[in-house]
């Protein structure tokens, strides 16, 4: 019976430790693949904050690209207001430049008239006396 109790004791012994390769054997196993996902979720964290930094930094330079957008459009609306402005007063500037060729000719006209009269006055009175 002693020979049953050392081969039984024996064989717990042996079941126990095959038990605690089994148990902890995998476990060691998993502790190393934890381990490698924690380093691995870190180095993407690592990418994940640059990214965010660089995404941050885009922004900036997109909400600085609008800020002058908005700038460029205002100054052309100014532009455009000035140009609306100066096209008035060309168009007024260009219709007194007509009355004033207008108002030349009728001078011109009346200069003329004015010519013959004086010479048709000479012609029937004859030439003025001369200047003191």
């Amino acid at each position: 019976m002693r020979a049953y109790k050392s081969v039984a004791a024996g064989l717990a012994v042996v079941v126990l430790v095959g038990c605690g390769y089994l148990l902890f054997g995998p476990a060691r196993g998993a502790r190393e693949d934890i381990n490698t996902q924690k380093h691995l979720v870190a180095s993407q964290l690592r990418t994940v904050q640059q990214q965010l930094r660089l995404q941050a930094r885009q922004l900036q330079v997109a909400e600085q690209q609008l800020a002058v957008a908005r700038e460029t459009q205002r100054i052309a609306a100014e532009t455009l207001a000035v140009v609306r402005r100066t096209d008035a007063k060309a168009t007024v500037l260009v219709e007194l430049g007509q009355r004033l060729a207008a108002l030349a000719a009728t001078i011109e006209h009346l200069a003329e008239q004015t010519e013959r009269h004086a010479a048709s006055i000479d012609r029937k009175t004859g030439p003025p006396p001369p200047a003191p």
